[in-house]
């Protein structure tokens, strides 16, 4: 969000308040910010939410990522699917999807760890890289999303969390090690399709021409967006948009906007000491009734009901 596009002083301590919002956290330990691993292709970040709203917003990158969830509930959006979230329970994000999320519960305790996969290839290209590492790099090897009461692979993740952490010698081949072991329990029990090149190569280019679209939603949510501008944006027909962004981010373009700013509103709530009419005209919906009936709708109460449980 950038504070220039609010012309008045209100509209900016709105964005001041969604942008320090973001990813409120009470893990100020410096033990998740090594030095050492500035160079190390594997990064580990603990976080705690402590009351319902937006975890994080809809992105997509190229490394490969699991979420391992050690207290409360969230609902994450994966591949256009929703899941439920409990504690133990792990996402797996593979390369390039569209995902975002919300707590569900008044503490929310997970971890990140994103992986490079390059830091698994050697100079010397064997059976392991060209069957496994280079397809999963491609994107051509992709992985079930939502993963439940799977204790082997939890215990990998919480090693992997404890090497990072405590950083005794050898805790990066210790970190790789598990890995490994986690990438053959993937391979043996999660393995979702084999994608042909082509394939790969159609969603890459639709993911490619969506980019621009979701940028410019997260940047304009509050204001006026029309159908026809966003499939503008994406170089493509109002039919075809539509049927690629339901199929990326599992939402039509009116709803997924509409989910913004509830999630948007939820941070307001908490955050500032705006009235319900205020908050609805700063994330962008001009009747307050139609605002409180859709973040009923998304959040299973009333704007009032959430603001007294934040109190």
């Amino acid at each position: 969000m950038i504070i220039e596009n609010y012309p008045c002083e209100q509209s900016c301590r709105v964005c001041t308040i969604l942008c320090n919002g973001q990813q409120k956290t009470k893990d100020n330990d410096p033990h998740w910010d090594y030095d050492l691993y500035r160079d190390f292709l594997v990064k580990i970040t603990r976080y705690e939410r402590l009351e319902p709203g937006p975890v994080f917003e809809s992105h997509w990158h190229e490394q490969f990522q699991f979420l391992y969830f050690e207290q409360g509930e969230a609902l994450i959006h994966c591949n256009s699917h929703p899941y439920e979230i409990k504690p133990g329970n792990l996402v797996i994000i593979n390369s390039n999807e569209i995902h975002y999320g919300e707590t569900l519960c008044q503490c929310l305790v997970y971890y990140i760890v994103k992986v490079d996969l390059n830091f698994l290839l050697s100079s010397h290209v064997d059976l392991c890289q060209t069957k496994y590492i280079t397809p999963l790099l491609q994107g051509q090897i992709r992985f079930q999303n939502y993963i439940t009461q799977d204790h082997q692979l939890a215990e990998h993740i919480q090693q992997i969390v404890k090497e990072y952490n405590q950083q005794e010698t050898g805790c990066e081949l210790a970190i790789k090690a598990h890995i490994f072991h986690v990438l053959v329990l993937l391979l043996r029990h999660y393995q979702q399709e084999l994608f042909h090149k082509n394939v790969h190569e159609r969603q890459q280019k639709s993911l490619h021409q969506l980019r621009t679209v979701l940028e410019y939603i997260d940047q304009h949510y509050n204001e006026s967006i029309s159908l026809s501008h966003m499939a503008l944006l994406s170089n493509m027909s109002n039919q075809h948009f539509c049927r690629i962004f339901k199929g990326i981010t599992g939402k039509r373009p009116v709803d997924y906007i509409n989910y913004l700013r509830v999630s948007k509103a939820v941070i307001l709530l908490s955050e500032s000491d705006f009235n319900i009419s205020e908050i609805a005209m700063a994330v962008g919906f001009d009747d307050s009734n139609y605002f409180s009936r859709l973040f009923k709708k998304y959040q299973k109460a009333s704007p009032s009901a959430m603001r007294k449980s934040a109190l």
